[in-house]
């Protein structure tokens, strides 16, 4: 009986481990990282739309004291227009932002895509390990569209940052012990990846 329970154990500890290599093989999970990928755009970004807003309320500020000092208008009214700049000065700051913090995802964003259709192929792959995906609860990840557009080919469509986040997700899944990947759920995934189902 010990004899039979440690081939058992260790054959599902073989089955997890081909399983794993074969996910690794299709990732370059640091490709994946969306989060770390991005930081660095976003801080310049945030820079950027300081730099903005400090122009803008610097300009519209220079302009009323310019205005105080021949007279134009009083102290009160300075004091009131120096507040009420702050408003485009945050607007223009937003804008400048938005835009500098998209033009600087969008290659990343376009080089995960890139990935995707390599490790998708035409037949798809993340689809195979619906076993544990169905399982998982990503926050505002919709996990059934994900697997079905795995199965049809339309898997890039999907938000590069939600693909990442339940690729990683799954990635520690696979990794840990839990119930999440216990050994009958392995041995399912193994089976779509060795003989996965034909197309009706």
């Amino acid at each position: 009986m010990n004899n039979k329970q440690n081939i058992k154990q260790t054959s599902k500890r073989h089955s997890r481990k081909n399983v794993l290599r074969d996910f690794e093989a299709h990732f370059t999970l640091s490709r994946l990282d969306y989060t770390r990928r991005v930081k660095p755009g976003k801080a310049a970004a945030k820079v950027t739309g300081l730099i903005f807003a400090a122009i803008v309320y610097l300009a519209g500020f220079g302009l009323a004291f310019y205005s105080r000092s021949q007279g134009l208008i009083d102290d009160n009214f300075l004091n009131k227009i120096s507040w009420i700049f702050m408003i485009p000065a945050s607007v223009v700051g937003l804008f400048a932002f938005l835009i500098t913090s998209n033009r600087r995802e969008f290659p990343i964003r376009e080089d995960i895509r890139a990935h995707v259709r390599d490790f998708e192929g035409k037949a798809g792959y993340l689809w195979r390990f619906e076993p544990i995906l169905s399982q998982m609860q990503l926050k505002k990840i919709d996990i059934e569209w994900l697997i079905t557009a795995s199965r049809e080919g339309r898997l890039v469509e999907m938000a590069p940052e939600d693909i990442c986040a339940t690729i990683l997700a799954l990635h520690d899944a696979l990794q840990s012990t839990s119930s999440l990947a216990s050994g009958s759920i392995i041995s399912q995934i193994e089976q779509n990846l060795e003989n996965p189902p034909q197309a009706a």
